[in-house]
């Protein structure tokens, strides 16, 4: 019953206090980090079906040298800013990192990176606390028993923000692309730039194909590697994941993205905490001052008590 009330307050909430989506983007400020200022698109909460708050929020480095220190964390010189995008449960407070945009100039996006499934705690003084304690209803003890209501399907349906939708321009670079990577001059590049597009918009297995084209041509990119293995993870073939996470981490040893990869499949998707530790830790010793460091401390705060 609280579950059912909270969903209540949370409907009423968005029904009556937030502004049209179809207005310009507005981002209300809230704590951010040593690294990072952070803000919310208070037009992109929506209340999905498990009772969770779908939202975005935006990381915008403080100065050049944590631009600098992102770039290197995601492997990308055009890093300028990046969005996450979460589940909240506000009656649990847990939340779930679906996605990671990674923006470059005029808001361009340039990658995105898939997040996970299973809620995680969130963390005292995180930005994501802050986040909860704005958007979060206050529940009343005592609700009352008998309140109904319907959601919606259209809104349960509606897309969490406007740049994830399929625009005219998009389709058309996904046809040149496709047309030029069956012709003659198709290159590794090619593919990878196709399987880099149907990345971006989703289409899990034509991704999967275009980068097994391009992994034909050259085997050893550690970036279409980690790509291939996050489409792998999405349908739920985990043990190819790994398999090109770790073939990754072979080719190159300071390859962090792989092994976040790989301790997150071992942790959320297998459940294999000790695994997961295990990477997590090396993962530290490579790397302990990024923003990505302090997550990855914070999996092994959590958990490592339990498996020490």
């Amino acid at each position: 019953m609280l579950r059912f009330y909270l969903q209540i307050c949370l409907v009423l909430t968005l029904l009556c206090g937030l502004k049209s989506h179809a207005q310009a983007v507005q981002w209300q400020t809230i704590n951010g980090t040593s690294g990072y200022k952070a803000a919310y698109d208070e037009q992109s909460i929506r209340l999905n079906s498990l009772g969770r708050l779908e939202i975005w929020i935006r990381f915008l480095p403080r100065g050049e040298a944590e631009r600098k220190s992102a770039a290197a964390d995601y492997k990308e010189k055009r890093y300028q800013s990046h969005l996450e995008y979460y589940e909240i449960d506000c009656s649990e407070q847990s939340a779930v990192l679906g996605l990671i945009d990674i923006l470059g100039s005029s808001r361009v996006r340039l990658k995105r990176l898939q997040g996970g499934t299973k809620p995680e705690p969130i963390l005292p003084g995180s930005v994501l606390e802050s986040l909860a304690q704005r958007i979060c209803p206050v529940l009343d003890e005592d609700p009352e028993e008998d309140t109904e209501l319907v959601i919606s399907e259209q809104t349960d349906k509606q897309d969490i923000t406007d740049g994830l939708t399929l625009s005219s321009d998009k389709l058309k670079q996904v046809e040149d692309l496709k047309i030029k990577a069956e012709s003659n001059e198709a290159t590794a590049e090619t593919w990878k730039e196709l399987g880099n597009l149907y990345f971006d918009t989703d289409q899990t297995e034509q991704a999967i194909h275009a980068y097994d084209r391009a992994l034909t041509l050259r085997p050893n990119d550690t970036d279409i590697l980690n790509d291939q293995g996050a489409m792998y993870r999405q349908i739920g073939d985990f043990e190819h994941a790994l398999a090109n996470f770790e073939k990754a981490f072979s080719l190159d040893p300071y390859n962090l993205e792989s092994l976040y990869n790989s301790g997150y499949v071992y942790a959320f998707d297998l459940n294999n905490i000790p695994k997961a530790l295990t990477i997590w830790r090396q993962y530290i010793k490579l790397d302990s001052k990024s923003e990505s460091a302090r997550q990855v401390q914070s999996f092994i705060d959590q958990y490592g008590k339990y498996h020490p």
